[in-house]
């Protein structure tokens, strides 16, 4: 495997970044939502095989105190070869030397994101509009 890790989102990604998404049974995110999202994200990582995408990460900073991740997906196929894990230590080193940076993690990956350092907070709240997101990630 050749795999590169790039901070530059390329529209012509989105075709292959639809399907990953597809692949692991998320919401299902259309091209303009996609490119929307990637667009104002603040920072990017995008792993890519031979040049073909297979896992990304976004987040949102403000460069100063706090940043938030978003979307760490990797293809099926190249799961539980340590892209997931490569995707949040390329996106950490990234972002630099913030106060907090704060991640929702899916329903059973709480583990995965603990060995890279991220804790389990005693407060924080969220509003979700979509009901099966509320009832799957709120208390």
């Amino acid at each position: 495997m050749d795999i590169v890790f790039d901070k530059r989102f390329n529209e012509q990604d989105i075709e292959d970044m639809l399907q990953i998404y597809h692949n692991n049974n998320w919401l299902k995110h259309d091209q303009d939502k996609v490119v929307t999202i990637f667009s104002k994200a603040t920072h990017v990582v995008i792993a890519r095989n031979n040049g073909k995408v297979i896992g990304f990460v976004r987040a949102m900073s403000d460069d100063v105190f706090n940043a938030a991740i978003y979307d760490v997906v990797v293809d099926v196929a190249y799961q539980g070869k340590g892209i997931g894990k490569k995707l949040v230590s390329e996106m950490l080193e990234y972002l630099g030397d913030l106060s907090c940076v704060h991640l929702i993690s899916t329903t059973g990956n709480n583990p995965f994101y603990e060995q890279l350092g991220f804790k389990r907070l005693k407060t924080g709240m969220a509003r979700y509009k979509n009901t099966k997101l509320k009832d799957e990630y709120t208390v």
